[in-house]
């Protein structure tokens, strides 16, 4: 396939603008519920790496599968949320469920922050607005295969993870300014810096799991789906959390 195949001919070429990028990281420090402010982060910092990324996949077998099918996930996840509540204790459907009802999200939540920040933007339903769907459509799905959690820390160590997978430079970017606003309330034993060289390196050992066909993975025993994508264990980041568990710091900080 080819890379104008990708975008549509009307959509502007990615340019880097690292002082919006500041300003809108400003603003999730302030208010790290405001997820859109990722959006914005991930935009000013992408450049074309979203698009060679997009090109990578197509080359693969898996992605040639995934692009075959172009499903559209978060309203998958969100119908098939009852069924996956009745499946064994274990299975990726049955943690992926639990992990929704137990922090409060649905699929189509994330879409809806995201339609936010399109809302100040020409959209185009091109292969490559696909592709950014698919990987914040399975973000939560990264959340339990990787076991690591929402909390501050989690959150940052998953974005590295994700860099290594799909070279976001928006990525590495959020995860490294979180994790210097983390380790300002860290005790020294915390090594908040060396979960994020473990989610880097995580990353970059496991299986691309955006060319995953995630709809056959649900009924699947969770343990033998991380040993067959090769996804370690985030030793470094439960380590860290009973450090800052055992200082008593803030459950903003820590998983809960």
């Amino acid at each position: 396939m080819q890379t104008s195949s990708f975008t549509h001919p009307e959509r502007e070429k990615p340019r880097l603008k690292p002082f919006t990028a500041m300003k809108h990281m400003r603003a999730l420090i302030a208010d790290k519920e405001d997820t859109e402010q990722v959006f914005h982060i991930i935009e000013a910092l992408g450049g074309r790496a979203l698009l060679k990324d997009l090109k990578r996949f197509a080359e693969t077998e898996n992605g040639k599968a995934r692009l075959q099918e172009r499903r559209s996930l978060a309203p998958i996840f969100d119908e098939k949320r009852e069924e996956l509540r009745g499946y064994p204790l274990g299975t990726v459907g049955r943690t992926y469920a639990d992990f929704m009802d137990r922090e409060g999200l649905t699929a189509m939540g994330l879409v809806a922050e995201s339609e936010k920040f399109r809302a100040h933007h020409r959209t185009f339903d091109d292969t490559i607005q696909w592709y950014a769907d698919r990987l914040r459509d399975i973000h939560d799905m990264f959340h339990i295969l990787t076991g690591y959690g929402r909390d501050a820390l989690g959150e940052d160590a998953l974005l590295a993870f994700s860099y290594s997978q799909n070279r976001g430079p928006g990525l590495m970017f959020i995860s490294y300014m979180g994790a210097r606003e983390i380790r300002k309330e860290a005790p020294k034993n915390a090594r908040v810096m060396d979960v994020m060289k473990e989610g880097k390196r995580l990353g970059a050992a496991a299986e691309k799991l955006v060319q995953q066909d995630f709809l056959s993975l649900l009924e699947r025993p969770i343990e033998t789906v991380r040993e067959e994508l090769n996804i370690g264990q985030p030793l470094m980041y439960k380590r860290s959390l009973k450090a800052f568990q055992d200082a008593g710091i803030s459950p903003e900080f820590v998983a809960a």
